[in-house]
């Protein structure tokens, strides 16, 4: 059975409305109906939450779903892959700033005018990397079946 269908079950077994099932799990109605209608999923802390709720092994609710279990993984991977970027543009954009900073404080010389050019090359690519990473981000989550 589908984690959809799982908590259709688990709210009308308790007689609770969706507004009710929602206020429990600090969501909006509408959320639950989407999860109901398998437009999109719980988080794992929910999940953990309606487990403990509900006295419900996280394994019932899991197993059976393989979409769900799949959707998480492409989450898991897609945010891994965020983080690694985000390291990349920001290690580009601070080590940028820091030669730019320092060109501030030596005195004039050929050596300076180079070191604060690689500042500027290495701002403006990681100024450019994170707006084209942002461009990524916006596209997945208007992707996304959720949203």
């Amino acid at each position: 059975m589908s984690i959809g269908k799982q908590i259709l079950e688990l709210r009308q077994k308790r007689n609770m409305t969706q507004a009710e099932f929602a206020e429990l799990f600090h969501v909006t109605r509408q959320t639950i109906s989407n999860w109901e209608n398998e437009k999109s999923y719980p988080d794992l802390q929910i999940l953990v939450d309606m487990s403990n709720i509900f006295s419900i092994s996280l394994d019932q609710l899991l197993k059976e779903d393989t979409d769900m279990i799949k959707a998480i993984d492409r989450e898991r991977s897609f945010i891994a892959h965020i983080k690694r970027r985000n390291s990349v543009i920001d290690m580009l954009t601070g080590t940028g700033t820091g030669l730019l900073i320092s060109c501030l404080f030596s005195a004039p010389s050929e050596k300076q005018l180079l070191i604060g050019l690689i500042g500027i090359v290495l701002f403006f690519t990681g100024a450019y990397l994170k707006n084209r990473h942002d461009k990524t981000i916006v596209q997945y989550l208007e992707n996304r079946k959720d949203i």
